[in-house]
C-alpha cells in the first residue's frame, strides 16, 4: 500500500475527483482552503496580498493504483502548467 498527499490549485479539484474516479480510487480524505507556499507556486494564503487556495487529498490505494495517480499528475502538469499540482508518495504500512 501507498499514501499519497496531492496539492493542487482548487481550480482543478472536480477535474481531480473525476480522473480518480475514473482509475477507481473510491476513498481519500479532502483537506479544502490548503494554505502554503510551493517552490515554484509561490504563496497561496488567501489574503490580499497573496490570494489564491489549494486543495489537498490524502490517499491510500495499493502500488498499482498509485503509479496510476502518478500519472494524473503527470498529465495535469504538462496540461496545466499555469495550475500547480503535486504529489508525495510514502510506504503505508498498515491500515486500520
Amino acid at each position: 500500500m501507498k499514501m499519497i498527499f496531492l496539492s493542487y490549485n482548487v481550480c482543478l479539484h472536480e477535474e481531480v475527483l473525476e480522473k480518480l474516479n475514473q482509475i477507481g480510487v473510491d476513498g481519500y480524505t479532502c483537506f479544502a482552503k490548503v494554505l502554503g507556499k510551493g517552490k515554484s507556486s509561490g504563496y497561496h494564503l488567501d489574503n490580499t496580498i497573496w490570494p489564491g487556495v489549494n486543495s489537498a487529498l490524502l490517499i491510500a490505494v495499493e502500488e498499482e493504483k498509485a503509479q496510476k495517480v502518478f500519472q494524473i499528475v503527470q498529465d495535469f502538469r504538462k496540461s496545466s502548467s499555469l495550475q500547480g499540482i503535486k504529489a508525495f508518495m510514502w510506504s503505508l504500512e498498515e491500515i486500520s
